[in-house]
């Protein structure tokens, strides 16, 4: 664990955060469905939050419970900062996801690539076991991973690549997958990645 975090604390304080490969102006397709089956007073949780803005959209639309969970202390320090006022409305969380056990349970677990660094069996079953405890039944889980036709790697980091079949099987004892869709990022450099967003409902 120590590792990773002073890996994700140095792209933190290493990089033009505009420049990441996964940086989005706006949150997309993650927004939208949040949307779509979140509730304002709902409480939400972001896993591997880095300087996303979703949080800022989220607050601006009127969400009223948010959590945040990031590894990298620099992470949050500067989304701390942007938020500035607004950061009252979050809970921050610095810890490694697998070793996360909050007091609260979430009707919305949100992970843009977060999952797909997992490449250890163990691990995987480990994060399903945290979805499993600490999503309300009914509340949903909506995860983005690269596809098959993305990335092999990121960050100088292996990556599991996920399509519907395969992420649907690992959940199916306790979720059911509602929507799916894919989406091409523009990668700074010019190029592009090939994400596949999933929404799994836990079953009641």
């Amino acid at each position: 664990m120590l590792d990773s975090l002073k890996h994700w604390d140095q792209v933190y304080n290493n990089n033009d955060h505009s420049q990441l490969s996964w940086h989005q102006d706006e949150s997309t397709i993650s927004l939208s469905w949040i949307l779509d089956y979140a509730n304002k007073s709902d409480p939400i949780i972001d896993i591997g939050s880095g300087v996303s803005v979703l949080a800022d959209n989220l607050i601006d639309n009127g969400y009223q419970d948010l959590s945040l969970l990031e590894l990298s202390p620099t992470a949050i320090n500067i989304t701390k900062d942007r938020l500035d006022k607004k950061a009252n409305n979050v809970t921050f969380y610095n810890k490694n996801v697998l070793d996360f056990n909050p007091d609260k349970i979430y009707k919305l677990w949100h992970d843009r690539a977060v999952f797909h660094f997992l490449t250890d069996t163990k691990e995987q079953q480990i994060y399903i076991d945290k979805l499993n405890q600490y999503i309300s039944p009914g509340g949903y889980f909506v995860l983005a991973t690269f596809s098959k036709t993305g990335p092999s790697e990121c960050s100088d980091l292996a990556i599991v690549q996920y399509e519907e079949d395969k992420i649907s099987k690992m959940l199916y004892d306790n979720f059911r997958l509602i929507i799916s869709t894919s989406e091409t990022h523009p990668h700074p450099n010019g190029g592009a990645q090939s994400f596949n967003y999933f929404c799994f409902q836990k079953k009641q």
